[in-house]
This record gives structure tokens, C-alpha cells and sequence, in this order.
């Protein structure tokens, strides 16, 4: 298991930026999740 926390720039719409993580982790046959860190 990996676990990752990337800072995203505010100018980054978040909901692109998850719908391309998951065709890069499909094309990989990878099983991810995108969620937020919860303060």
C-alpha cells in the first residue's frame, strides 16, 4: 500500500485533476483512490 499527499495549487480544478488520475491509474490497472486530508 501507498499512501501520498501531494499539495495541489489553487488554480487546479480538483475535479479534473481526479478524473486524470483515474484514466493513469486505469491505463495501469491500478485500484486508487483521490480524497482529501481530513484536519
Amino acid at each position: 500500500a501507498v499512501q501520498m499527499n501531494i499539495n495541489v495549487p489553487g488554480q487546479i480544478h480538483i475535479a479534473g485533476l481526479r478524473e486524470e488520475f483515474m484514466e493513469f491509474c486505469d491505463r495501469l490497472n491500478l485500484d486508487a483512490i483521490l480524497e482529501p486530508v481530513k484536519g
